[in-house]
């Protein structure tokens, strides 16, 4: 009977974490008046300045595709004066940028909207703006067996020496991981970095899943993703889908620069989101998505599980 209730317990529990999901999800997302006005624009203009990218990396572009597109962005960016460097800014001048100069040999279908694109640009630095395209990059498509190998020896440790990453290592980590694809290349992915033991002690205690190595970790990495990046039924589970992308990269980084490290994972209530929001200063605005612990190897021999896998056939079904 003991069991019987505790089954129906964590059946009744699933209702009140979803609940609980979608409040938070609610009260954040791009759509919601709670969250300020700055933050969902700058969101907004990086996603829509990216489907006029991926209209020019066609092989083809249509000639002055996305008009309307176009002109819903100059009228977001009319009254709207970001901070210096704001990258959703920079990303819609090279995007727009790179637009005028594809077509520059071909009339404008609407001249009132390409003057306002003119006069966008011409009151701006361009030059520095990193929207638009990449080009010859066919260059770098190719077989690379070293990056074959290095991905082959992956793998999670949980043995760490002393010393925790220092400032130039952190950004050095973080700035390869960042190449990590994001929908819409919104880049909703936000990470908090802890070195002091005693925060990283309490953290781990709350996640609990690190117990017999804990004390070992010098460097304590939490993924989220800014749920104001995010509108709509339909994306209510993408900041996992981005966070868990740019985690794989963020531990290749991590082996790239001689580090180890080990995901631990937070399957957790809401209430134990909370806590460790409080507990590492993180905003409610951002979902947690997943804790890395890292440092450099031990001076000792290094053991890792063997985690065997299942066959590539065993879960790859070919639909031709």
């Amino acid at each position: 009977m003991r069991a019987k209730l505790m089954r129906i317990a964590r059946i009744f529990q699933v209702f009140t974490e979803c609940t609980n999901d979608a409040w938070l999800f609610l009260r954040h997302n791009g759509f919601s008046p709670f969250e300020s006005r700055d933050r969902r624009l700058a969101h907004k203009i990086v996603i829509e300045a990216h489907t006029i990218e991926k209209g020019l990396a066609l092989p083809v572009p249509r000639p002055h595709f996305g008009r309307d597109k176009i002109r819903a962005l100059l009228d977001m960016n009319t009254s709207w004066n970001p901070p210096v460097g704001d990258l959703s800014r920079s990303m819609l001048l090279g995007a727009l940028r790179d637009y005028r100069n594809t077509f520059a040999d071909v009339p404008p279908t609407d001249p009132r909207l390409a003057a306002r694109v003119d006069a966008f640009l011409d009151t701006s630095a361009t030059e520095s703006a990193r929207g638009g395209v990449r080009k010859d990059i066919d260059k770098l498509v190719k077989r690379d067996d070293v990056a074959i190998n290095f991905l082959k020896r992956r793998f999670s440790a949980r043995d760490f020496g002393p010393k925790p990453l220092d400032d130039g290592q952190i950004d050095a980590v973080v700035s390869l991981a960042q190449q990590a694809p994001s929908q819409c290349n919104r880049q909703s992915v936000r990470l908090h970095v802890y070195r002091d033991r005693m925060r990283i002690a309490r953290l781990l205690e709350l996640q609990g899943g690190a117990r017999g190595f804990a004390e070992a970790v010098p460097t304590l990495f939490v993924v989220t993703s800014e749920i104001t990046a995010w509108g709509g039924p339909q994306q209510r589970n993408q900041p996992y889908v981005d966070g868990g992308i740019f985690t794989m990269m963020m531990l290749l980084a991590l082996d790239a620069h001689g580090f180890v490290s080990c995901p631990l994972n937070l399957a957790i209530t809401n209430r134990s989101e909370r806590a460790i929001k409080a507990t590492g200063n993180i905003p409610s605005r951002e979902r947690l998505v997943v804790m890395i612990a890292a440092g450099p190897p031990p001076n000792s021999p290094l053991r890792a599980a063997c985690s065997p896998r299942y066959s590539a056939d065993a879960i790859a079904r070919v639909h031709d």
